[in-house]
């Protein structure tokens, strides 16, 4: 677990509600540097955390704080230092690989860019369309911007969903090579072999289990164990 004052996200009595759905029911949680593993069934408020975190939704009640800021009132000193991959597909479809390379290019300098796509092994689908790509790569292409960004904070929601195993591996790697000062707040289903720091469990909205990696645990909500080796 994190050390006092090491926390890069900390949520205070936090309660979202849809209508009559309580996607989140008075939660409180501390997040800390490193790489942290998000698990929960289906509708436990996974994503919702996640939105919430990077300020694409309001909590109904409740304080929160990433890198020591409030995502709503200060987001213009926030998203510089960090990033919130979807698990959807936001890349045009007639976008080719070589346009996405020359605009992150610009905004975090091209070895940095030339290197994630080195290692995602993306070189030969250059100057693909982005829809001509299967989806295993076209969540590779979807992966450079956080590989070249330096952020100090990634967040990812379900990033191996539905990818062939040889995307999944190649997308892991990747992510276990990040300096040790970037840290992760991963959903998956997918098992990760990436040094596990802190584990979080929501259920029904509600935290069931916070501390370190523990494989019982995890073992009611990953699929394929031994997957990524």
């Amino acid at each position: 677990m994190q050390r006092s004052g090491e926390a890069v996200a900390k949520v205070r009595d936090l309660t979202v509600k849809f209508r009559y759905n309580v996607a989140l029911d008075n939660l409180s949680l501390e997040v800390g540097k490193g790489r942290t593993l998000l698990l929960g069934s289906n509708g436990s408020g996974k994503t919702t955390l996640m939105r919430v975190l990077s300020g694409l939704h309001r909590p109904t009640e409740g304080s929160v704080e990433v890198l020591g800021l409030d995502p709503f009132k200060e987001p213009s000193k926030l998203y510089p230092r960090m990033l919130y991959v979807r698990d959807v597909e936001d890349l045009p479809y007639m976008l080719r690989v070589s346009t996405v390379v020359e605009l992150l290019s610009d905004v975090y300098g091209a070895g940095r860019v030339e290197r994630a796509l080195k290692t995602l092994g993306l070189e030969e689908h250059l100057f693909k369309r982005v829809g001509e790509l299967s989806k295993g790569l076209r969540r590779r292409v979807a992966m450079v911007e956080p590989l070249s960004s330096n952020a100090e904070l990634i967040m990812m929601d379900e990033p191996f969903s539905g990818l062939d195993a040889d995307s999944r591996i190649i997308i892991a790697r990747a992510l276990s090579r990040l300096s040790r000062e970037t840290s992760l707040i991963i959903a998956s289903h997918i098992p990760l072999n990436l040094g596990i720091d802190q584990m979080v469990v929501l259920e029904g909205g509600k935290l069931t289990y916070n501390g370190p990696y523990n494989e019982a645990v995890a073992r009611r909500y990953l699929a394929w164990m031994d997957a990524l080796t």
